[in-house]
């Protein structure tokens, strides 16, 4: 009998621990499988289902209607017209045969106006000829191209097309019928449209037109391609000040920026001033549309989530002035207009503003021409022009703050040089003789040209010597460092108070008037001095007058005054969302006592006791009530003609407590005071409306 062999006694006891190792790094396996399929269905198991729900729902939108506008009291400037339209809802399944047909099935409930039928082009011409006479676009390209074209052309498709499109005859071009041209015209919307971005194809509907009441019965035919919705045109008041603005259709240039906020092509939006610089709270909540997809496709008529008519704002606007400010800048002109000499004048221009919130009231500009009036109120913030002595107070707090004011100076003309064997020529005041020995204040007052040209002499290195009634002026040259630093001053002094720079004002842009850059005489120092070398908006001028009137601060001039949530009640404005604050741009650099000055000399303008004070009548008579203080400006504009002029005045009132601000120009007169009258309507309009003197 042999031997039985020896088993292995190591491998008998290794192999159930490999087996335990491998039930283990199975057990590990499964756990780890569970915990992560725990962790998927409880901790993001929502994120999952929202994007499960993506994948089955598509949503589109339509605009709500457009918040209103209204003034400082309620009264609207801007609302809309309720109206219905038929839209249409473009997705990936919807070829050109299938858009054929539906404009086809649409074409037999609507009729589209001549304007949509003016659109129709060329392009969409060959188009629908090919898709009406041609079951596919292969037996169209077989028709008009041949294979070797067809080959050459199977990589680039729009081209294939464009040629495709001009094989078509134009002989084939005259035989539209009118229900093709309207079929044409329905096409041609749904060209413009983009993927589940409602196109609006009709609007102007109402509940009980036979248009609207018969897409309405056939909504389920469309398969979600056609729908109803209520939509907006914009209604204006009568005479619609510009600051206000318009709709109208998306710019070429902003287009893909509002498509990425979710506009459609044809939405309305504000394209002008505050219509556009609110654009995004006049929007609303648009109307969202929900549609069920089947392999990524919208199918059926969508779930409807109502949307929310856009926020309403309110501006500082009173349109019960502004509408006075119009009819008086108009009666001024005719006035101006009937005396000798002022032929050449057929405008003026007025800003009425809150000197201590930067508020702008009232916002007028008239322009005369072929008998009858023309709005032009956005020129008193685009337009520049010489605003002569009006800008004396900016001259010298700009003294005081470079040590340059003197403390008294005797009024006489300026001699300045010339050349051999030319004409004297003099640099002096409005009266010939001079006005004497004046303090800064009583330079305002008497809006001396001389005294103005002392400040900038001494910051200039200008040196005026007396000899016999009269000063020798001796010039540096302009290129001097001196010289070129004192028209860095006066510029920068003119700044603080809101002169030369932008008022901040929310609208899309605004002037800043002309810079003449460095002078290349340096006699012209006293040119700007006096208001005639810079030019300037009529809006900053009411800034300038403002940072004085109010002790030195240059706030930024504003339209909004308030943002509001949408109302039930249409009589009446909703909760608040946002109220516009007093934004204070600069503190001009002087002290309390040196505005104080300059508040006493534009006082002295008005309430002077001698005649010769240039604004004697705003402040005497019957009009000592309405404690103004102003400074005038006529500023010479025609070196052919010195007698022609722009008559400007900026005021401020009461002059103990400042509530207003006027500043009126009145461009191209030779006679007369019509500066005058239109700021003291304006302070009679408004005294009318807010009795401000009375509470006095």
């Amino acid at each position: 009998m042999g031997k039985e062999p020896v088993k292995n006694k190591a491998a008998k006891t290794n192999l159930p621990l490999r087996l335990n190792i491998l039930f283990l790094v199975v057990f590990l396996a499964f756990a780890g499988l569970i915990m992560r399929l725990g962790y998927v269905q409880i901790v993001n198991g929502a994120h999952y289902k929202k994007v499960m729900r993506a994948n089955n729902y598509q949503t589109a939108s339509i605009d709500s209607a457009r918040g209103k506008i209204v003034d400082v009291n309620g009264t609207t400037l801007a609302d809309n017209n309720a109206e219905l339209a038929v839209v249409y809802i473009r997705n990936a399944s919807l070829d050109g045969a299938k858009n054929l047909k539906i404009a086809r099935q649409l074409a037999d409930l609507i009729t589209m106006d001549k304007q949509s039928l003016g659109q129709i082009s060329n392009r969409d011409e060959r188009e629908y000829y090919v898709l009406s006479h041609f079951k596919t676009l292969t037996a169209a390209y077989n028709n008009f191209l041949t294979k070797k074209e067809q080959t050459n052309l199977q990589n680039k498709q729009a081209a294939e097309y464009k040629l495709l499109l001009s094989r078509v005859p134009d002989s084939a071009l005259h035989a539209f019928s009118r229900n093709d041209k309207q079929i044409m015209a329905i096409m041609h919307q749904f060209n413009q449209a983009s993927n589940l971005n409602p196109h609006i194809i009709k609007r102007g509907l109402h509940v009980n037109d036979k248009e609207y009441v018969d897409v309405v019965d056939h909504l389920n035919e469309f398969n979600g391609a056609i729908q109803t919705a209520d939509v907006s045109s914009r209604k204006y008041i009568k005479n619609k000040p510009f600051y206000v603005g318009k709709v109208g259709e998306i710019p070429a240039d902003e287009i893909n920026n509002y498509l990425a906020k979710g506009y459609s092509r044809n939405a309305l939006v504000g394209t002008s001033n505050v219509e556009d610089v609110y654009e995004s709270y006049l929007r609303g909540v648009p109307m969202k549309l929900l549609y069920q997809t089947k392999k990524g496709i919208p199918v059926g008529n969508p779930r409807v989530k109502d949307g929310q008519r856009g926020d309403d704002i309110q501006l500082t606007i009173d349109e019960r002035l502004q509408q006075q400010v119009d009819k008086i800048l108009e009666a001024n002109i005719l006035s101006a207009r009937s005396m000798a000499g002022n032929g050449q004048n057929n405008s003026a221009y007025a800003v009425v503003m809150n000197p201590k919130t930067g508020a702008i009231l009232a916002i007028g500009g008239k322009i005369y021409q072929n008998g009858k009036f023309i709005d032009a109120a956005s020129e008193a913030v685009n337009s520049q022009f010489a605003m002569g002595s009006a800008v004396k107070g900016a001259t010298e707090l700009t003294g005081y703050r470079y040590h340059a004011m003197p403390a008294q100076f005797r009024d006489m003309r300026i001699k300045l040089p010339t050349g051999s064997g030319q004409k004297a020529k003099y640099f002096q005041s409005w009266e010939v003789g001079g006005l004497g020995s004046l303090t800064p204040e009583q330079a305002l007052q008497f809006s001396s040209n001389v005294f103005m040209a002392k400040i900038v002499s001494n910051m200039a290195g200008i040196t005026l010597t007396p000899a016999g009634g009269e000063y020798i002026g001796s010039f540096p040259s302009p290129n001097s460092p001196r010289f070129i630093k004192a028209i860095h001053e006066m510029r920068n002094g003119y700044a603080q108070v809101g002169l030369g720079v932008k008022t901040g004002i929310d609208l899309p842009s605004e002037g800043t008037g002309y810079n003449g850059g460095m002078p290349t005489n340096s006699g012209l120092i006293q040119q700007f001095a006096i208001g005639q070398f810079d030019t300037y908006t009529p809006l900053e001028m009411a800034q300038y007058m403002s940072t004085i009137a109010n002790g030195g601060y240059r706030v930024q001039a504003h339209l909004l005054q308030s943002i509001h949530a949408p109302s039930n009640n249409p009589e009446t404005l909703g909760r608040t969302i946002y109220t516009q604050k007093t934004h204070i741009l600069n503190t001009v650099e002087n002290t309390q006592q040196e505005i104080k000055r300059v508040q006493k000399g534009l006082y002295l303008v008005t309430h002077g006791s001698n005649r010769l004070s240039t604004g004697y009548d705003l402040g005497h008579g019957s009009n000592v009530k309405y404690k103004i203080a102003a400074k005038t400006g006529t500023a010479q504009i025609d070196p052919n003609n010195l007698n022609l002029y722009n008559e400007t005045l900026i005021s401020y009132a009461p002059y103990d407590n400042p509530q207003i601000v006027v500043v009126d120009i009145v461009p191209r007169v030779e006679t007369g005071h019509q500066n005058h009258q239109i700021a003291l309507s304006i302070y009679q309009a408004y005294d009318k409306l807010y009795h401000y003197t009375s509470k006095n």
